[in-house]
């Protein structure tokens, strides 16, 4: 009989996350169409950036100039806005 599966936790961290709907969704939709799971993909891309390969720096470059500009806190802004707008048409009916 095999011996149960064993998990080595102190190697693993867990990391709690938040995307809008939109994005995740597209994110989730692309990932299966490709047979990879969000696990998968975000560590191949934690890998990429601890290893410094080039294409991940020129991407974390752009999302400081979007941080920097406040592009991504609109976003965010116009996202929560749509939201609110959502639920209350939803509470009209």
């Amino acid at each position: 009989m095999p011996s149960p599966k064993r998990y080595n936790f102190e190697t693993r961290k867990s990391v709690h996350i938040h995307l809008m709907r939109g994005t995740h969704a597209e994110f989730r939709a692309n990932l299966l169409r490709k047979g990879l799971t969000m696990q998968e993909a975000l560590e191949a891309c934690a890998i990429q950036i601890a290893e410094g390969d080039s294409y991940m720096e020129k991407l974390l470059d752009q999302v400081v100039e979007r941080k920097i500009s406040g592009e991504t806190q609109l976003a965010k802004s116009e996202a929560d806005s749509i939201y609110r707008l959502i639920e209350s048409d939803d509470e009209q009916k």
